[in-house]
């Protein structure tokens, strides 16, 4: 796949583009229908699958004081637009005069005459231009007048509830992991370096590995069952183990940690990168009062992973 960064990268020389177009934060269910669909669709007229997105996320262009948080960092979002086989990732920056394009010139300079587009996919609920004035029915509109088509998938449901990204969120927040990965259609993952930490985990017969995570979104405090993978080749293939996201309450630490136990493994992962897979949700975070109590509870949460690890596969179906 070819990335090109900036809108000054875009040019109409692509043969006959089909352009995907939104912000794809998380790439869930919704966005692989419509990512999917302009791959059929340039399959079948010979062009170019095509995605237009934007950095920053416009949430966080009109909104900077609410901190918007993203599921995925840009370089696992375009890896995994790559993965589906999109053949062109254009990433426009968000920026004040993007913004006040009004519908009918971001249609007309963008879409037409910088783009050349020829079919557009886009969600139904899509909207575009300053103060996000347009519709798809203008989009459709627009496209009648400028020779492009306009190609609107239903959305996905998931337990009557439409998949979104904000879904997602709410549900990774509280800790409902499985949910998020029938939405996600994957299970939700967390990447980053082994970091030292205060070898509590070790000290109390369960050695753990503390990762510092460049993922915006961490999911609930709690504990859950997951599965690991090692980012280079290091011979250890994937693992199964427990993961627990907290404050360590029952050490009055104030921080979050987001730290790993793998079974029956031994081996020194300082400064390693894992990519930890979040298969189930166990229990919340809980303070104890004495240490034994807390080996106690840690020997159940591992019985209770493996549990939920048996049988279980990288799918959430």
């Amino acid at each position: 796949m070819k990335l090109l960064i900036g809108a000054s990268n875009i040019q109409p020389n692509l043969h006959y583009p089909v352009v995907a177009i939104g912000n794809f934060d998380g790439l869930h269910l919704g966005h692989q229908v419509i990512l999917a669909k302009a791959i059929d669709r340039a399959k079948e007229t010979g062009g170019n699958a095509v995605v237009l997105t934007f950095e920053p996320h416009p949430r966080r262009y009109f909104q900077p004081e609410q901190a918007f948080r993203l599921l995925y960092t840009f370089q696992i979002k375009t890896r995994m637009i790559e993965n589906l086989g999109m053949d062109v990732t254009y990433t426009t920056e968000f920026n004040k005069k993007f913004a006040e394009l009004s519908p009918e010139a971001f249609a007309t300079e963008f879409l037409h005459k910088k783009m050349a587009c020829k079919e557009v996919i886009v969600g139904k609920d899509f909207r575009f231009g300053k103060d996000q004035a347009g519709t798809v029915d203008d989009l459709i509109r627009f496209g009648e007048t400028l020779g492009f088509k306009v190609i609107t998938p239903d959305p996905v449901t998931i337990d009557g509830t439409v998949v979104s990204s904000s879904e997602i969120r709410k549900c990774l927040l509280g800790g409902n992991v499985a949910l998020a990965a029938k939405m996600l259609g994957r299970y939700y993952t967390l990447e980053g370096k082994v970091l030292r930490g205060d070898d509590r985990g070790k000290a109390l017969g369960f050695p753990t590995a503390n990762l510092r995570i460049p993922n915006e979104v961490i999911p609930g405090n709690g504990i859950y069952a997951a599965r690991v993978d090692f980012l280079k080749t290091d011979g250890f293939g994937t693992k199964d183990g427990v993961v627990y996201i907290g404050t360590k309450p029952t050490f009055d630490k104030n921080e979050i940690s987001l730290e790993v136990h793998i079974f029956n493994f031994t081996k020194d992962l300082y400064e390693k990168r894992l990519r930890v897979t979040l298969i189930d949700w166990i229990r919340g975070d809980e303070r104890f009062e004495t240490e034994a109590e807390l080996t106690e509870q840690i020997k159940k949460d591992c019985e209770k992973a493996k549990e939920i690890l048996t049988g279980s596969e990288h799918s959430p179906e």
